[in-house]
């Protein structure tokens, strides 16, 4: 498998899951590709994103812009529906 099948491969597990973040070791079971690769992959590639922080056992998580912009943009609309509600 060449690097941009793999980086496809990563996209599409991110894209298709219910969580926006990813960690490596979950992307390795779902897309059957080396984790030295997938690591390489989401580390060098302009393509994904790496969280600031952890999760909740301290393993860092990764997303693509596409599915983290869509997150943010659906949290953002609540946020402001609620901050109006409220008079804040």
């Amino acid at each position: 498998m060449d690097e941009q099948d793999a980086k496809e491969k990563i996209r599409i597990a991110i894209r298709e899951s219910k969580y926006v973040w990813r960690t490596p070791i979950s992307l390795v079971r779902e897309t059957n590709i080396p984790l030295e690769t997938v690591l390489i992959l989401l580390e060098t590639s302009g393509s994904f994103l790496r969280a600031y922080r952890t999760n909740a056992q301290g393993r860092s998580v990764f997303t693509t812009r596409e599915k983290y912009l869509a997150d943010s943009a659906w949290k953002r609309l609540w946020l402001d529906a609620f901050a109006n509600k409220i008079g804040v």
